[in-house]
C-alpha cells in the first residue's frame, strides 16, 4: 500500500514545517521534496523525511 508523506504528517499530526525546522531546511527546500523534485539534495531529504516519519521508501 502507498502512503504519502502528506497523509504520514497528518496521521503523525506533524506539519511540513516541524520537518524543516528538524531539518534545518527551508520551506521551499521542504515543499520540493515533498512534491517529489528529483534533485540529489531532494532526494536526500526526501529519505531523512522517511525516516523521521517512520515510512520504508517502498511504501511510497
Amino acid at each position: 500500500m502507498k502512503v504519502s508523506i502528506k497523509n504520514r504528517l497528518n496521521e503523525r499530526g506533524m506539519t511540513q514545517r516541524e520537518i524543516g525546522k528538524m531539518l534545518g531546511i527551508s520551506a521551499q527546500q521542504m515543499s520540493r521534496a515533498v512534491a517529489g523534485a528529483s534533485g540529489p539534495r531532494d532526494i536526500e531529504i526526501r529519505e531523512q523525511i522517511y525516516k523521521i516519519l517512520g515510512m520504508d521508501e517502498k511504501e511510497v
